[in-house]
């Protein structure tokens, strides 16, 4: 019973597109337009979703940027083909998306000027997963490049709450970590692997520092 209601409600609140879709959500979403508001500036050049499911980013940023040339990249087969369905179903002549593991990207160095990695790092097993992305994040991302990322707020208690409780009313999500970090574990992260944070967006509750969802923007140092 209390699945068929979080089914229902998930759909309620979804995207009118993106209703039934395994990526869609609430939170989700709100981090989704978070990233494109960051985006608003990059209007040309290279851009790289990692874990792009099945395009919804991914093609709400081709579209909104016609001149921006976004390639996809997910670690399962089956989404990285509802990516490239749905990217030639609306017509996208600047966006692709294949299937590539995060922690060992076929692209070639220095060649993105911003990477987007969205609502992901909860869903890997640990820090040191995260640190391997980044590293390879690194890579990818030109001197300046930018980075842009969210996480889950381990500071926000409900939300640890609601973490445990999720398997039990969303078969969907049974096999995943759903780890919450904290700022300071990112950042110092982030600075290992060569970024400086530049811009943070909290979003989902009014007081910062229990905000629940927080999605970073950083850059590549020189």
């Amino acid at each position: 019973m209390v699945s068929r209601l979080y089914k229902f409600f998930h759909r309620l609140i979804s995207r009118p597109q993106e209703k039934g879709k395994y990526s869609a959500g609430n939170w989700q979403d709100k981090v989704r337009a978070a990233a494109l508001f960051l985006c608003r500036d990059i209007t040309a050049g290279q851009a790289l979703e990692i874990g792009c499911g099945e395009g919804l980013f991914l093609t709400q940023l081709a579209k909104a940027h016609p001149g921006l040339e976004c390639r996809g990249a997910d670690n399962s087969l089956l989404r990285a083909e509802q990516a490239k369905t749905r990217i030639k179903e609306m017509g996208l002549n600047n966006a692709e998306a294949d299937c590539q593991d995060a922690e060992k990207l076929e692209f070639a160095d220095n060649y993105f000027d911003v990477v987007i990695c969205i609502n992901v790092f909860f869903n890997l097993p640990s820090l040191g997963n995260i640190k391997k992305v980044l590293t390879q994040v690194n890579r990818v991302t030109k001197k300046s490049g930018r980075l842009i990322f969210d996480i889950r707020n381990s500071a926000n208690p409900a939300l640890k709450i609601k973490y445990k409780l999720a398997p039990y009313y969303d078969a969907s999500v049974k096999n995943l970590p759903l780890n919450t970090y904290s700022c300071a574990q990112i950042e110092g992260l982030l600075k290992e692997a060569g970024f400086t944070v530049e811009n943070k967006l909290y979003l989902g509750f009014p007081i910062k520092a229990f905000a629940p969802l927080i999605v970073y923007q950083a850059k590549k140092n020189d």
